[in-house]
């Protein structure tokens, strides 16, 4: 005898609106009747009972594993969902929290990835006399030529050299400011001019 998986129902007083708050996060109807739905993702099957009154119990959270938070940030944003908690990183691990209408607390949760990272080694690199460099921490530095670092990362967060110097988590940037940033540093820590003495004139 094996247990195959788990299909838990999650009762609600709203099932019109909790359908819509999953659909948003591009689950799709597998099936309906009057009082109950099971909604798919992927892998993820899951049922909603209507129920005259539903309040979770507290410190109930129900979690889903995924394999990219912001991507879902996203997504809620756009919906305009509840977030109850930004993204956060515990662990090897990121989390989102967000509400559903019946107020669950649903817990998102995936690897630390930087899925920005292969951009901003691009970003740096297309800056004018920049290189890239590896030090012996593993940390990777973009250097202008004759001139200061201009960012380094490192396990999913970049350090820009601008104002002093800004942590930028990869996982929840935007590419928009990370560029902006870039710019900013590299105009900010421009080389030094070389001085060459006096013109001679003979």
């Amino acid at each position: 005898m094996e247990f195959l998986r788990a299909l838990p129902v999650l009762p609600v007083h709203d099932l019109d609106a909790e359908i819509a708050f999953y659909q948003a996060l591009m689950f799709h109807v597998q099936h309906r009747e009057d009082d109950f739905v099971a909604l798919q993702r992927d892998a993820v099957l899951f049922g909603l009972r209507s129920v005259e009154v539903a309040v979770p119990p507290p410190g109930l959270s129900w979690q889903l594993e995924v394999d990219d938070v912001p991507a879902v940030l996203a997504l809620a944003l756009e919906a305009g969902l509840v977030v109850a908690e930004e993204p956060q990183r515990r662990g090897g691990e990121w989390t989102l929290r967000l509400q559903t209408p019946a107020g669950y607390e649903l817990v998102l949760e995936g690897p630390a990835g930087s899925p920005l990272e292969p951009d901003v080694r691009a970003l740096a690199l297309a800056l004018p006399e920049v290189v890239e460099l590896v030090d012996s921490a593993g940390r990777t530095e973009f250097r202008r030529a004759g001139g200061a670092w201009l960012v380094r990362l490192s396990a999913g967060v970049a350090e820009v050299h601008v104002q002093g110097v800004t942590r930028v988590e990869l996982a929840t940037a935007s590419a928009d400011h990370v560029e902006e940033l870039l710019r900013s540093a590299w105009e900010e820590n421009s080389p030094a001019p070389v001085d060459l003495g006096p013109l001679r004139t003979e």
